[in-house]
């Protein structure tokens, strides 16, 4: 601390009104007394010529913002810092016989600089020679620190425009990704909702096949259980068939039996018999009639359906077969009682014959 404070009242000897000539002292980029320096604000116009300054400090743009006039000449500089163009406040620039080979854009910010000075710098080429000219005269170096400001006026407006264009660039660039990713996904989202209906026409086809399989199952089951029909419901078919001939014959015998015997009767018997005749034939005609009926309508569906109404139409054929017996039994009851009144008939005709003489023809 001793010797920082030795060194800024040193520092003062050097200061002359606003001007800090710090000119041959031998100075390194290393050894620069920077913060020194700019405690010291009156000094705004800093002389560092002839030293050792190969370049200046990241730091030197931040803490000598107070400056109007900068010396660098002679110090072999290789290259300004890039913000260099913030130190607003300066009108004189000084870069005579240094190494150079680009001066920083941001010098068009120096909208207060005057006087510029880049002669001696063989390996400049940014702003060229033509941009900077000759500077021999404090004419010339005001002449250049207006064509420099302009020159990068402009080159900054392009550099603008260039990175600009590059953002625009980059974000047609972007747009055209995010619409490509949109694509994608819309392509992504139809092939899933195509799939997902190919997957429902599998699983509809698939209930298709597995419906005609189990209806072609069923109806494979139902021609089986049609040609494995039990011989005994044939049989009882048969036999069922069988008494309904055998009631319908006993029908015709007695109806003939009577026809033929009212004719051997005188009319009063044979009115009654004729009336009992007409009856009969009437019984016979309806129980004819319904009976095949029922065992048409039967046949027929039972040729359809029997698979399915197996089950009712073996109970149908049962009460049938009930009926049958029934009328069947009714009607040789019904012909024993008209054998029996025949049997009596012919008694009283007989002994009506041998009273008074009747003739049988």
């Amino acid at each position: 601390n001793e010797y920082k404070s030795y060194l800024s009242m040193s520092l003062k000897d050097y200061l002359d009104g606003d001007e800090l000539d710090l000119s041959l002292q031998s100075y390194t980029t290393k050894q620069l007394p920077l913060k020194e320096i700019s405690q010291l604000k009156k000094g705004k116009k800093l002389d560092l010529s002839k030293n050792q300054i190969t370049y200046l400090p990241d730091n030197f743009v931040a803490m000598m913002g107070h400056l109007v006039k900068v010396d660098l000449s002679g110090n072999g500089l290789l290259d300004l810092p890039d913000n260099f163009g913030n130190l607003s406040l300066l009108q004189h620039v000084d870069l005579f016989n240094n190494k150079l080979t680009r001066l920083p854009i941001s010098i068009y910010k120096l909208k207060a600089l005057k006087w510029l000075d880049v002669k001696e710098n063989p390996d400049l080429v940014f702003p060229s020679p033509d941009v900077t000219g000759l500077c021999r005269d404090d004419k010339e170096c005001r002449a250049c620190a207006g064509r420099v400001l302009e020159f990068m006026r402009k080159e900054n407006r392009a550099l603008e425009s260039a990175r600009q264009k590059d953002l625009e660039s980059k974000r047609a660039q972007k747009e055209a990704l995010k619409r490509e990713i949109e694509q994608l996904e819309e392509l992504e989202r139809l092939e899933k909702k195509k799939i997902k209906q190919m997957e429902k026409q599998r699983e509809k086809a698939k209930r298709k096949a597995e419906y005609e399989a189990r209806v072609k199952a069923e109806n494979a089951k139902k021609e089986q259980t049609e040609r494995n029909v039990p011989k005994s419901r044939e049989r009882r078919n048969v036999d069922t068939h069988g008494r309904s001939r055998r009631v319908l014959s006993i029908l015709c015998g007695v109806f003939l039996v009577v026809g033929l015997f009212c004719l051997t009767l005188d009319p009063v018997v044979r009115s009654h018999l004729g009336v009992v005749r007409d009856t009969l034939a009437h019984v016979l005609t309806s129980i004819t009639t319904h009976t095949v009926s029922i065992v048409t309508a039967i046949d027929t569906t039972l040729h359809q359906y029997s698979p399915q109404l197996s089950a009712v139409c073996r109970d149908v054929y049962q009460y049938l077969d009930t009926m049958m017996y029934v009328c069947y039994d009714t009607l040789m009851m019904t012909y024993q009682l008209a054998t029996e009144e025949y049997q009596t008939l012919s008694a009283y005709v007989r002994k009506k014959y041998l009273m008074h003489s009747w003739s049988l023809p």
